[in-house]
């Protein structure tokens, strides 16, 4: 099948687009958003959409993320597109996320207020089938839940702008393919080929490795994690219908005892895990123990016990109430 149908069967399989949209295109030079920004050039009067570009230097690369800005300021110029722009400082700050989520939450933050400055509603980012291949089987490496098996969704909504991956079901290799063909010049990025980061071992040894066995390995995963997804997507609707068993009151928030013991298990944990997160709790620190302890605590331990978790976080059993605090 054709790469630009198969983009638009995406973009229809989601629902991402609706005629009259404005989409910022976030485009880091390298190939894979180089593509998503040709592509949807070439199919915007089809889709009935406008377009307008993002680019981030993360000031990592030095002279390189400078040739890689002047290259995107140019490749918008030269598609007579509006161009957004920020750099980012290399200044090490205190915090509690790792590099990759701080340079992560400072990119979003980023394409939400450039989006509303040039008036879009819709953000386009070129994550690829293989991106969530690497994904999937990054966490499952690390240890992960249901949500993280689940991976990169395709479409999510955050506020007013929804940010959207069109190229979630394209594999790189037909990418490059084009790329090559169509002459299109793109940037490389050196550092994806050094084995010190997690994603690049992944992506140049592991599943090359694993390809020996399945050829079709990253298509195997990302079936995976779009067939779970469903049922995410269900746990996540059923949780919303409860979630007002939580209460809250000043630093403390309470679960009565017979609500929480009447949930079903998964719904359980996820009830729990949102009743942490309201009184700070470091989530991303519990681990499958903390879980399998947390669930033995509800239905075994006695009244007048508690339970210390990530986050400086008490779990209390009092009278007729879970309680969670600081």
């Amino acid at each position: 099948m054709d790469l630009m149908q198969q983009i638009l069967n995406t973009i229809a399989r989601y629902d991402m687009l609706r005629k009259g949209d404005r989409v910022m295109v976030a485009v880091s030079g390298g190939p894979d958003s180089v593509f998503l920004l040709h592509s949807l050039n070439r199919l915007k009067n089809r889709l009935g959409i406008k377009l307008c570009v993002a680019h981030i230097d993360h000031a990592i690369r030095g002279k390189e993320s400078r040739q890689d800005a002047l290259f995107v300021k140019d490749l918008a110029g030269s598609l007579g597109l509006k161009l957004a722009f920020t750099k980012l400082s290399s200044k090490k700050t205190k915090s509690k996320l790792s590099l990759e989520e701080r340079l992560r939450e400072k990119r979003y933050n980023f394409f939400k207020k450039a989006a509303i400055k040039l008036g879009a509603k819709v953000v386009a980012t070129a994550h690829t089938l293989d991106d969530q291949a690497e994904t999937v089987l990054m966490r499952v490496i690390k240890g992960t839940s249901l949500k993280g098996i689940v991976g990169i969704h395709p479409l999510w909504n955050t506020g007013s702008i929804k940010f959207i991956r069109p190229l979630v079901e394209l594999e790189k290799n037909g990418m490059l393919e084009y790329l090559h063909k169509k002459k299109i010049r793109f940037r490389v990025d050196k550092t994806n080929r050094e084995d010190r980061f997690l994603r690049n071992r992944v992506r140049n040894r592991i599943l090359p490795y694993l390809e020996k066995t399945n050829p079709r390995i990253k298509r195997s995963l990302f079936n995976l994690a779009e067939s779970l997804r469903e049922d995410f997507e269900f746990i996540e609707e059923e949780k919303a219908k409860r979630i007002r068993i939580i209460k809250t009151k000043k630093a403390l928030c309470y679960i009565s005892l017979r609500d929480i013991f009447l949930q079903p298990k998964a719904l359980r944990k996820e009830i729990v895990r949102e009743a942490l997160k309201a009184v700070g709790a470091n989530i991303k620190k519990l681990t499958f123990r903390h879980w399998k302890d947390i669930d033995i605590f509800i239905r075994a331990k006695k009244i007048g016990k508690s339970m210390d978790l990530p986050g400086s976080v008490k779990m209390c059993k009092v009278r007729d109430r879970l309680i969670f605090t600081k």
